[in-house]
C-alpha cells in the first residue's frame, strides 16, 4: 500500500535525521581517532610515518554512505513510480 504524502514526508525527514546522526558519529570518531594517533606519535609508541599511513587509511570514506544513497534514490524512484 502507498504511503500518503504525509507519511512520505515523515520516513523522508526520519531517513535524513538518521543520516544526519550517523554522519556526525562518524565526524566525532574520526575526530578521536586523528587526535589519539597524534597523541601515540608525539609520544613515540608509534613512528609519525605509520600514524599518517594508518590515518590516510581511515579516513577514507566507507562504502555505506554511498550504499544508503543508493537506497534514498531507489526510494525517490518507488515514490515517484507510486509504489511507495
Amino acid at each position: 500500500m502507498p504511503l500518503t504524502d504525509e507519511e512520505w514526508r515523515a520516513f523522508i525527514n526520519e531517513y535524513n535525521g538518521t543520516i544526519n546522526d550517523v554522519e556526525a558519529d562518524l565526524a566525532t570518531l574520526l575526530e578521536t581517532v586523528r587526535l589519539g594517533l597524534r597523541n601515540l606519535a608525539t609520544r613515540g609508541e608509534v613512528p609519525d610515518l605509520e600514524a599518517e599511513a594508518i590515518w590516510l587509511t581511515i579516513r577514507e570514506p566507507p562504502p555505506s554512505p554511498n550504499r544508503l544513497n543508493a537506497h534514498g534514490r531507489n526510494l525517490i524512484r518507488l515514490r515517484e513510480a507510486g509504489e511507495m
